[in-house]
């Protein structure tokens, strides 16, 4: 009963949202309920370090994609270049699964669905309860993929009453978005539906001066049905069916070293000349379904049961060098589906003075990827033999092709060789990954306000990878590839068959933490886990197989939560973090490749604070101190190359600042103000640091502080429910970059993706 009072308490600011009485005055902040554990709780109830943001704290802050929420969460970081591979950071840790075998450090969930493919895990913010974010190693609670943590992204579930809303919007770059969310009783008290979909349009921001569609746009359709299911009071079916299709035109890689065609060199100019006569795009199709069932055995116990099906495809279109030279023409195409099973008993004993779950679980994932290079090596030559400054001119046109190997006696037979005007290759691996799971959670009151956690997690993991490298047919043969070793390819050395290496694994998981009650309204915690990412079974450039050592993270982790009075709301996390076998991705000949860079530490403060000043307005805020390096020396005492280095995308200092400020016009209308303002000190893009690119005349790998200002001023109307409102993100048209390095890298001519500029726009919302 407590339980459901508390969930009654989070969701009656939304409920009366909904029914279209936002120009009530609150004076009070909401109540958080977090499902993190596998139960409903207080959020300061649990013992960890948890960020949850409600459906109406991602509205009124017009959280439109995911790199706008993770500036409002500490701790974590989302980069997105392409949406087939974005990337999520916590505490310096990603998500990078380049290899059909590498797993995610963060587990990414929708709806309990683990996701171990990033890609499928990018999903639109509509129709929302909530989004939590839990940090710190979290196997027993979410699976082996949450070695430094989780995202749960939770959808609004059908409700008994009849209702919904929807939404209409536009802005600069051609933006529209339509969303829209109807909730209908089928069957009184048994069966319930709730649809809901978003349309998603924007031209890219980034011309390309080559002609083609401009990059970096979007063209997102997305729909999803859920079903509640009541045949008797104690079972309930929970079914899900999401799918979203995304078509949108090229990332816009763009080259420091190269002009444009206008002889501009500023990624700034937003302006791209990438090769003539070729589309580049970035698609994606993803499926998700679950059907969730719980049966209530007793007072004390039930049993849950989660399965799931996904499935995704994945294709990405892109040119390599950033150039109007017709150098690095790539594509990756990738396929994936998986397959889960879950059950779960929940029990509480001692008279409730324990309380937990044990269960097990089976995964399966099939991955198909594909590379596809392609090429004119006259131009290819130019980066190969590093005569970077001949390929193109200084006003941006496209110097004089290169028709031959150079006259060079070092290279003998080679030189003068004729160097062919087109080139196509291909390598194809996949992989069968599978795990066993065994796992418990339990939580003990030893006293009344003292509490002792522990879990255990047991894997048997089973890899299964192939990899083929073929020329593709009548393909011309590279010449190049003479010189790289890879003849007849130039990137990918080629296979005489379909190559094969199957691996197993067993691994061990685990926590064990504290927590003691101040009062009723502060807690502390103490906690420490064992993180791990599985080993790596992979293919290096030479076509041999190898296995990396599993990377694994122990964490030490100490906390408070406070709130007054449902006016205050504070809580600090500190952290101290130590790293074995860390896996870092370098992109080499033949592709990306994951390696073992060794050992490093890691420690930071993640604080978030919110408070209900008067009822006229509240504010919020959060800030996150990160500090990363790697150790001087592996195990056997041997230098480690990345001494001293920081991880990718971590800043060390990062904050974020709003304030809710509303003023009743009159009974029936409410206006809200509400800007945020989001920063981030200096990051690098890769972990090798100042040592990419080599060259110092190139720019670095890098991001400067930056700063990002979004607004948000909206009328609310309480008969009809109708919301009219005008938003702005980044207003001060901060210049800044979401990505650096990229397949350039392998040649000296890294790319950079710049980010959005100002986007300004209205939005209508109707909800009944």
């Amino acid at each position: 009963m407590k339980q459901s009072y508390l969930l009654l308490c989070a969701l009656l600011p939304l409920s009366a949202a909904a029914q279209g009485e936002e120009s009530t005055m609150h004076d009070t902040i909401e109540t958080v309920v977090v499902t993190a554990q596998q139960r409903e709780q207080r959020l300061l109830d649990v013992p960890i370090t948890l960020s949850s943001l409600s459906a109406r704290e991602l509205e009124s802050t017009v959280t439109r994609n995911l790199e706008q929420l993770s500036a409002l969460v500490p701790g974590l970081n989302v980069r997105i270049q392409t949406p087939h591979r974005p990337t999520f950071v916590i505490r310096g840790l990603s998500s990078d699964e380049v290899s059909p075998t590498a797993q995610p450090r963060v587990s990414v969930y929708f709806n309990n669905i683990p996701t171990s493919r990033a890609s499928m895990a990018l999903t639109e913010l509509y129709d929302m309860e909530r989004v939590e974010v839990a940090k710190g190693p979290l196997g027993t609670l979410f699976g082996r993929g949450a070695q430094i943590g989780a995202i749960n992204f939770i959808s609004q579930k059908p409700t008994a009453d009849f209702g919904g809303y929807a939404s209409v919007g536009v802005g600069n770059f051609n933006m529209k978005e339509v969303q829209a969310a109807l909730n209908i009783p089928i069957l009184k008290d048994k069966l319930t539906a709730r649809v809901a979909g978003i349309y998603s349009y924007q031209d890219g921001y980034v011309k390309n001066l080559s002609g083609g569609d401009n990059l970096n746009g979007k063209n997102t359709f997305g729909g999803r049905l859920s079903l509640a299911y009541q045949p008797i009071s104690d079972l309930r079916l929970d079914l899900m069916l999401s799918y979203q299709k995304d078509n949108n035109p090229g990332t816009s890689f763009m080259s420091k070293r190269y002009p444009n065609s206008n002889g501009v060199s500023d990624i700034y100019s937003y302006e791209a000349s990438l090769d003539s006569g070729k589309t580049w795009y970035n698609k994606r199709d993803v499926l998700l379904s679950s059907l969730d069932v719980r049966y209530t055995l007793n007072e004390t116990g039930y049993l849950t049961s989660t399965t799931s099906f996904t499935t995704n495809t994945a294709d990405h279109h892109w040119d390599g060098d950033g150039t109007i030279a017709p150098a690095i023409d790539m594509a990756e195409g990738v396929e994936a589906t998986q397959l889960s099973e879950e059950l779960r008993y929940h029990f509480s004993a001692v008279g409730k003075k324990l309380t937990g779950f044990a269960g097990a679980s089976y995964w399966r994932e099939d991955v198909k990827q594909k590379y596809w290079v392609g090429g004119n090596e006259q131009y290819m030559a130019y980066a190969l033999f590093q005569m970077w400054d001949y390929m193109i001119s200084a006003n941006g046109a496209l110097s004089p092709a290169m028709p031959a190997i150079p006259d060079n006696p070092q290279l003998g037979e080679l030189a003068k060789v004729p160097l062919p005007t087109g080139h196509e290759e291909e390598n194809n691996s996949g992989a069968i990954n599978q795990s066993y799971d065994i796992f418990a959670d339990v939580t003990y009151e030893v006293l009344p306000k003292f509490s002792i956690t522990a879990g255990l997690r047991g894997t048997y993991e089973k890899f299964k990878t192939t990899n083929e490298t073929h020329s593709l047919t009548d393909a011309i043969p590279s010449t190049l590839g003479m010189l790289t070793g890879s003849y007849p390819n130039f990137f990918f050395r080629p296979t005489a068959s379909t190559e094969e290496v199957e691996k197993e694994f067993l691994s061990l998981t685990y926590r064990a933490g504290l927590k003691y009650d101040i009062s009723a309204s502060a807690s502390a915690f103490a906690g420490y886990s064992r993180g791990r990412r599985p080993n790596v079974v992979q293919f290096n450039s030479a076509g041999e197989h190898e296995v990396l050592n599993s990377e694994n993270v122990h964490s030490f982790d100490v906390g408070v939560k406070w709130s007054a009075a449902q006016r205050v709301w504070v809580d600090a996390g500190f952290f101290y973090q130590l790293y074995d076998n860390f896996q870092v991705t370098e992109w080499v000949q033949g592709g990306q490749q994951i390696y073992d860079a060794g050992k490093a530490t890691a420690y930071g403060l993640e604080l978030t604070a919110k408070a209900a000043i008067v009822k006229y307005l509240d504010v919020f805020g959060s800030y996150a101190y990160f500090h990363s390096q790697f150790a001087d020396k592996y195990t056997n005492d041997s230098p480690q190359s990345y001494a001293g280095n920081s991880f990718r995308l971590s800043p060390e200092n990062s904050f974020a600042l709003g304030f809710n400020a509303k003023a009743n016009i009159s009974k029936n209308l409410l206006l809200v103000f509400t800007p945020t303002y989001s920063w981030k000190s200096h990051v690098w893009f890769e972990d090798s640091n100042a040592q990419q690119p080599e060259d110092p005349t190139l720019a670095r790998l890098e991001q400067d502080a930056y700063g990002l200002l979004n607004a948000n001023l909206a009328l609310h109307i309480a008969q009809p429910s109708l919301t009219v409102a005008i938003f702005a993100a980044n207003l001060t048209n901060e210049k800044y970059i979401i990505g650096a390095g990229n397949t350039g890298m392998m040649f000296g001519v890294p790319t950079y993706v710049p980010g959005m500029p100002r986007l300004v726009g209205g939005k209508v919302t109707w909800k009944f």
